[in-house]
């Protein structure tokens, strides 16, 4: 009798593992995506062939978010950090980032050496973010009109590590 119960508790507890295991690939599918960053474009916050988790879950971004979307234009996935939203006015003008009307602290006044498509202030849609890469002389971003604004749509998840 004795050992129908060991061998009864050792069943159960695989189960239980084997459930605690199935919940988290479930869990790690849905919510989590490993990355690896290709290129300097976010230098210095993340590097070349550095890995980082996104989270797929979240769906609530704003300024200084750094996020991996579907760039068509490239037909390539980008990683940058979100520089403005949906209806903010942007412009980059004498090399600076500027978010309605008002200096962007998320980048150097000057740092800019080239405006490209936000030379011109624009206002993206509600859903819509301008991003930028932090290495700004490297970045491909929304300065360029094959990234240009990105759609809520186009994102995959934010980068939290």
């Amino acid at each position: 009798m004795h050992r129908a119960s060991a061998v009864k508790k050792t069943m159960c507890t695989t189960l239980i593992l084997a459930a605690i295991v199935a919940a988290c690939a479930y869990v790690s599918a849905g919510w989590f995506r490993l990355m690896l960053i290709r290129g300097d474009s976010m230098l210095p916050a993340y590097h070349n062939m550095q890995i980082v988790v996104l989270d797929r879950h979240s769906r609530e971004y704003r300024r200084g978010d750094v996020i991996a979307f579907h760039c068509e234009g490239f037909k390539a996935v980008l990683v940058k950090r979100i520089a403005a939203c949906g209806g903010d006015r942007v412009q980059i003008a004498e090399g600076t980032l500027f978010v309605n009307g008002e200096a962007s602290p998320l980048y150097e006044k000057g740092a800019f050496d080239r405006a490209g498509c936000l030379e011109e202030e624009i206002r993206p849609a509600q859903g819509e973010y301008v991003v930028i890469g932090d290495n700004t002389a490297e970045s491909r971003d929304s300065r360029d009109e094959a990234v240009g604004t990105i759609r809520a749509e186009e994102i995959i998840g934010k980068v939290i590590g």
